[in-house]
């Protein structure tokens, strides 16, 4: 990507939070203009750079399949319509999401740089949404050669990605950034001194959190399972977040009568400092397929605010490999539930073990700045 070849920049992001901000306003001086696409801004500590250019398209709805397909279709056509009339000379920096986002250059003439979190239509095929041998598959797969090919760029956020898209373009061509959090707006907080702890009677409980998509992809059974053999403890797990599986953990939560589980629902952007901050110890859970590709954001941002992470993955995964690699939790199986258990009690029980991961989870955490986001622009 040449410095001021192009006098503007489209980026194109259906979901822009602090990753998509930090990278926008890495390209300051690389070009006259900067235009950001989206359906929802959600900025942290870092705003947007004012000087950009915010045009709003349809925004994401995850509640449903039907809700997806549907405001992705109508965010890439919304996109496609600005491009050809209002943008045919900016260079477009296309990430992928929607996820036909990736597919805008088959119908203009900009020249582009991808941004790969998600591999498609790899991912709907795994979430069973089309099949593979169905038309629009092998369609899509050879639109995909054909597009990473002319990409000036191709940047993904993780080794295991990387190997995927090797299915569409040769690997030296993939540029790998991982993802980053920011420990300015993420830090350790006492129990006692967290209003959000204390607002929901939590600041007396050693706290087993997941935050994050209740989605397909996530198996959040487990949690279930782990509370329910956990009831004797002083253990509270919190689930927080919203997506397909919302209704049926509900449901399950009033099934088995636990009485040591709370859901809530999505928390204000302000609020995520003090909720991810309440834990003791943090779930990230990913299924065999997913785990194999990426390392998920919410785990560095709980890394900032030092908590042990327990991650439910395949051992090969690159999140197993992450917290092998720096010490800062377990990574176990499906089936492991007894392992986790014990690493839940050790974590509750021994003091000084629970203090030294959250120790090395917080240093681990500065590894992965917003400096990663310059790396963009080079």
């Amino acid at each position: 990507m040449k410095d001021k070849f192009h006098n503007s920049i489209l980026f194109v992001n259906q979901s822009s939070g602090y990753l998509m901000i930090d990278i926008i306003n890495a390209f300051e001086d690389k070009y006259a203009e900067r235009i950001l696409l989206t359906g929802l801004l959600n900025a942290r500590n870092n705003s947007l750079d004012k000087k950009v250019l915010v045009r709003k398209i349809i925004a994401y709805n995850r509640t449903s399949s039907f809700k997806r397909i549907l405001t992705w279709s109508i965010g890439f056509l919304q996109t496609l319509f600005l491009i050809k009339f209002k943008y045919r000379n900016a260079h477009l920096f296309l990430v992928s999401n929607p996820p036909f986002a990736p597919l805008l250059p088959l119908f203009c003439n900009n020249q582009f740089t991808l941004l790969i979190y998600d591999v498609y239509p790899d991912a709907l095929v795994e979430h069973k949404i089309i099949k593979s041998y169905s038309w629009i598959n092998k369609w899509w797969k050879k639109a995909n050669r054909k597009l990473y090919a002319k990409a000036d760029k191709v940047f993904t956020i993780s080794n295991g990605m990387k190997r995927l898209l090797t299915g569409y373009i040769d690997g030296h061509k993939i540029t790998v950034i991982p993802v980053w959090t920011d420990n300015n707006f993420l830090k350790p907080i006492p129990h006692e001194d967290n209003p959000f702890s204390l607002e929901h009677g939590l600041a007396d409980k050693f706290i087993v959190m997941y935050s994050g998509n209740l989605g397909r992809s996530h198996d959040l059974e487990v949690v279930l399972e782990l509370a329910s053999q956990l009831e004797e403890d002083n253990i509270t797990f919190l689930i927080i977040g919203s997506g397909d599986k919302s209704k049926i953990i509900s449901e399950k939560i009033k099934d088995l009568h636990l009485k040591n589980i709370k859901l809530l629902p999505w928390q204000l952007t302000e609020t995520l400092p003090f909720s991810l901050a309440s834990a003791d110890v943090a779930i990230v859970s990913l299924s065999k397929e997913s785990s194999l590709l990426s390392v998920p954001s919410k785990t560095f941002n709980f890394m900032s605010v030092g908590v042990p992470i327990l991650a439910i993955a395949e051992k090969e995964s690159e999140l197993a490999v992450l917290i092998k690699e720096y010490q800062i939790g377990v990574s176990l199986t499906v089936d492991q539930k007894e392992e986790m258990i014990k690493f839940i009690k050790k974590n509750m029980i021994d003091l000084e073990y629970h203090k030294s991961l959250k120790l090395k989870s917080l240093g681990t955490s500065k590894l992965f700045s917003p400096e990663n986001a310059k790396l963009f622009t080079t």
